[in-house]
């Protein structure tokens, strides 16, 4: 937007329409004293579009922020859980060379990148990245001579240590407004990714 279209003051519903939620979230955080507002001789509230940006970008940075803590600690406690031999255990790990052991780490370390921006920004990019993730995951898998629900085997495997790492820092953060969203988006990741599995052993 412009200089002049920033300055602009818009009403109660413009501004819902700005901010994407509902008039009645607008005027409950504006009774808060969370969004800036003022009111009319007629009692109207008035929204500057200056600081309903400011809000938006406080408010996605803040995402970002508690994205990056979720990851950095699910991440955590995946390197903890391999150090432990968590995966060893697993009949679908053992039957893993070195090499191919050595690459899908490299896989998982992608996957958490991937996953960490998809948590913060929703891009539709990320998804399509966990696709192809998925298809050199179900071809390294094949060629150990895996069957396919070994190969499923092992991605629910690493996503149980993604989301039990992430429901735990929720708890204890507190973070229950990101709780339904992150699990929403870690499971659309595992969606994608077992469907590419199945393609690589169909192809």
């Amino acid at each position: 937007m412009g200089a002049e279209e920033t300055t602009t003051w818009v009403s109660l519903s413009e501004a819902a329409k700005i901010l994407g939620v509902h008039p009645a979230t607008v005027r409950n955080w504006a009774d808060h004293g969370h969004l800036p507002s003022q009111r009319t001789p007629g009692g109207h509230r008035r929204f500057r579009v200056a600081d309903l940006e400011s809000w938006m970008s406080a408010q996605q940075s803040g995402a970002a922020l508690k994205a990056e803590v979720l990851v950095q600690s699910a991440l955590g406690r995946v390197r903890l859980e391999i150090a432990e031999r968590h995966f060893a255990e697993a009949s679908w790990y053992r039957h893993l060379d070195a090499q191919a052991r050595q690459v899908l780490g490299a896989y998982g370390r992608r996957l958490m990148e991937i996953m960490q921006r998809y948590l913060s920004s929703s891009s539709e990019q990320a998804l399509i990245e966990a696709r192809e993730l998925g298809l050199k995951y179900g071809e390294t898998i094949r060629n150990q001579g895996l069957k396919l629900s070994e190969a499923v085997e092992g991605v629910f495997a690493f996503t149980d240590l993604v989301l039990d790492a992430m429901l735990r820092v929720i708890e204890v953060s507190r973070l229950t407004t990101e709780r339904a969203d992150a699990l929403r988006k870690v499971y659309a990741l595992a969606r994608e990714i077992v469907f590419a599995i199945v393609d690589a052993y169909e192809a």
